[in-house]
């Protein structure tokens, strides 16, 4: 038995690689697997996935097309994983959208406009000046 970790990331490779190469779903996407997560037990794995939408394609219609082409995808990419994996019983995969990487991209974008304003706004002074030159 494998420690459950090492299983994970090989159940990753594994269903990356299949994404990849072998499945030719047009409504699939550029989509990216970021992680598997198993059940106590193994047999479920949570597989969260990450999509670059299409030029002229909305984020959202994007994700929900990629999540409807994993999900139509299930069995074929169940029955690779037991083979590869040699498990008696593969895992029932069950796929979400990756919020992580969304939520990066809008905490990259605030930062992007705190800098902005920051640019914008005229220095202000940091403590009195004193005319002191000479210490008279």
């Amino acid at each position: 038995m494998q420690r459950p970790e090492r299983l994970e990331d090989q159940v990753l490779f594994i269903l990356g690689t299949l994404v990849q190469r072998e499945l030719r779903d047009p409504d699939l996407g550029f989509v990216t697997l970021t992680a598997v997560r198993l059940s106590g037990d193994r047999g479920v794995a949570r597989v969260y996935f990450t999509v670059l939408p299409a030029p002229g394609v909305a984020q959202a219609d994007q994700d929900a097309k990629t999540l409807k082409a994993l999900q139509r995808a299930t069995g074929f990419l169940r029955t690779e994983l037991g083979k590869r994996l040699h498990l008696k019983r593969a895992p029932e995969l069950r796929f979400f959208q990756d919020a992580v990487v969304g939520e990066g991209n809008k905490m990259e974008s605030l930062f992007a406009e705190i800098e902005e304003e920051r640019k914008q706004r005229p220095p202000e002074p940091d403590e009195p000046q004193s005319d002191t030159g000479d210490g008279a």
